[in-house]
């Protein structure tokens, strides 16, 4: 399933679907499903530890 990212109009496809720009102010992210998905589809951040990023602790 293909969604769409209100904000900046970018497609892109469930199974890989993350927030692109989690730090900016987006007024859609209450109803985003990109947002909720972005939760098991983004690449770890190595500066967050909630992401599993390299910092996290175990």
């Amino acid at each position: 399933m293909e969604l769409v990212c209100e904000k900046h109009r970018e497609i892109m496809e469930s199974a890989v679907a993350y927030c692109r720009h989690p730090r900016e102010y987006c007024k859609f992210r209450t109803a985003c499903l990109i947002h909720f998905l972005s939760k098991e589809n983004r690449p770890p951040d190595p500066s967050d530890p909630e992401s599993g990023g390299e910092d996290a602790q175990e």
